[in-house]
C-alpha cells in the first residue's frame, strides 16, 4: 500500500509539473507584451531600435524630475541573501542624512526586490527592514520533496510568491505610479530563457496602469527577477502578439546581467544620452566580489559549484568595471559599495534570520558612519584579494577602509 501511495504521489506530481505551456513568441516578435499592457513596458537589453527611439526621451524626463538639482542613479545587484546588505545600506544612508533621491533605480534578482523601496525613499525604510530582517525569508527554502524529480526547481515557489505579495501592496503600487508620473524611472531585469536575453521591465509604467492586473504583473516581474534557476521555479508570462497568445519563461535577471546602470546596447556604444552627463551613478553590489581561497574537493558537485561561483563572481566584477567605465566616459560621477572579502558571508542562500540581520546591521552601521562608498573599482578589487577574512561580522571593517589603501583588517 505504501508503495502504491508513493507511485500515486509521483504520478500526481508529474501531472502537475508537466502542465503544457504554450509556444514562445516567434523570434521577430519583440513587440509581444502581456495582454492589456503596451509593448513599451519592457525592452530587451540589446534592442537597438527601441533604445534609439526612446532613450533620449526617457533620459530627458528623468533629468527634469531631479528637483533637488542633482540627478542620481542607483543600480542594485543580485546576491540572494546578500540583499540584506543593500537594504541596510539604504537605511543607514537615511540615518546619516546622506541618502539621495534617486531619479533612476535599477535592480536585478534580490536587487529587484529592494528596488521599489529604494525608489520610494526613506518613508518606506520600515517595510524594507522588515522584508530583510523580519524572519520571513527564513522560510523561503521549502523543499519540493519527490516533486523535485519532475518539477522546475529544488524549492517551492509559493514562499517567495507570498513574501513578495505581502510587500507589493496597493499603496506601494500607487506610490510608485505617482513618482513615475514625475518622470522618475524604476527598472528591473529578468532573463527570458526562450530568447536567452535580458528583459528590462519598466515597473513605473506598469504601476501607472493601475488595478489588480498591474499589481499582479508588478509582483510577478519581481518574483521572476529573483527566481534563481534550478532553485525556484521560473515564471511563465502570458503575452500577446498579432492577436495570438504565447508563453514566455523568465528567471533570475542575474543569469544574464548581474547589475545594470543602462541597457547593454548603450554601454557597448560607450555613449549615453546627453541628459545623463554630470549625473551621480551609485552601485550597490549585494555580493562579495572575491572569495576566500580554499581547496576544492575532487568531486563533481564541488567542482560544478565552485565553477558556477567563479563564473558569477567574474560576471559581477566585469559588470561593475563596465559600469564604472561607462560612467566615467559619459561625465558621470561613480560610486559603489560591496560586501568586503573580509566579511564572514554565509553565501547567497543563507536566508536564516541571524545571517540576514547581521548583514543588514553591518550595511546600516557602515552607511550611517559615512564609510560605505568606494570609487576606484580596480584598486579595491586588488586590495580585497589581500584582505584577511574575520570570524565575526562585528569585526569586519566598513567597505571604505579599502579606498584608504588599508593592507590589513
Amino acid at each position: 500500500m505504501r508503495a502504491l501511495a508513493v507511485v500515486a504521489l509521483v504520478a500526481a506530481c508529474t501531472a502537475c509539473a508537466t502542465a503544457p505551456r504554450l509556444e514562445a513568441p516567434p523570434a521577430a516578435s519583440l513587440a509581444a507584451a502581456p495582454a492589456g499592457f503596451p509593448a513599451a513596458i519592457r525592452t530587451y537589453s540589446l534592442d537597438r531600435e527601441f533604445i534609439e527611439t526612446h532613450a533620449s526621451e526617457i533620459a530627458g524626463r528623468v533629468a527634469a524630475s531631479a528637483t533637488d538639482g542633482s540627478l542620481d542613479l542607483l543600480a542594485l545587484s543580485g546576491g540572494g541573501a546578500g540583499g540584506a546588505f543593500g537594504a541596510g545600506v539604504l537605511v543607514g544612508l537615511t540615518e546619516a542624512g546622506t541618502r539621495p533621491q534617486f531619479e533612476v533605480v535599477t535592480g536585478v534578482s534580490t536587487g529587484a526586490l529592494i528596488a521599489p523601496f529604494a525608489f520610494l525613499g526613506s518613508d518606506w525604510d520600515d517595510e524594507l527592514a522588515e522584508a530583510y530582517t523580519g524572519g520571513a525569508s527564513e522560510h523561503l527554502m521549502v523543499s519540493r520533496g519527490v516533486g523535485v524529480l519532475f518539477g522546475a526547481g529544488l524549492f517551492q515557489g509559493r514562499p517567495l510568491r507570498e513574501l513578495v505579495d505581502r510587500f507589493v501592496t496597493d499603496d506601494l503600487l500607487a506610490a510608485v505610479a505617482r513618482e513615475a508620473a514625475l518622470g522618475r524611472g524604476l527598472f528591473v531585469a529578468t532573463t527570458n530563457l526562450d530568447r536567452e536575453e535580458t528583459a528590462i521591465w519598466n515597473l513605473g509604467a506598469i504601476a501607472q496602469q493601475g488595478g489588480p492586473r498591474a499589481r499582479e504583473l508588478f509582483r510577478d516581474v519581481l518574483i521572476a527577477s529573483a527566481s534563481m534557476p534550478g532553485v525556484f521555479p521560473p515564471i511563465i508570462f502570458e503575452v500577446e502578439h498579432g492577436g495570438e497568445i504565447f508563453h514566455e519563461m523568465h528567471v533570475d535577471g542575474g543569469v544574464t546581467t548581474p547589475l545594470f546602470v543602462a541597457p547593454d546596447i548603450i554601454v557597448l556604444r560607450g555613449s549615453g544620452p546627453e541628459a545623463l552627463r554630470g549625473a551621480n551613478a551609485y552601485v550597490i553590489s549585494n555580493a562579495q566580489l572575491t572569495r576566500p581561497a580554499r581547496t576544492t574537493p575532487a568531486d563533481t558537485a564541488s567542482i560544478a559549484s565552485r565553477s558556477l561561483s567563479a563564473v558569477l563572481d567574474h560576471l559581477t566584477r566585469d559588470a561593475l568595471l563596465q559600469a564604472e567605465d561607462f560612467a566615467t566616459r559619459n561625465g558621470m560621477h561613480f560610486r559603489f559599495t560591496t560586501i568586503p572579502h573580509a566579511y564572514p558571508d554565509g553565501g547567497s542562500l543563507a536566508f536564516n534570520q541571524n545571517n540576514m540581520s547581521a548583514l543588514f546591521e553591518y550595511g546600516r552601521s557602515c552607511a550611517a558612519q559615512g564609510l560605505i562608498w568606494l570609487d576606484a573599482a580596480e584598486q579595491v578589487l586588488a586590495l580585497d584579494r589581500r584582505a584577511e577574512r574575520v570570524t565575526a561580522p562585528e569585526r569586519a571593517p566598513c567597505p571604505s577602509v579599502l579606498s584608504a589603501g588599508a593592507s590589513s583588517y
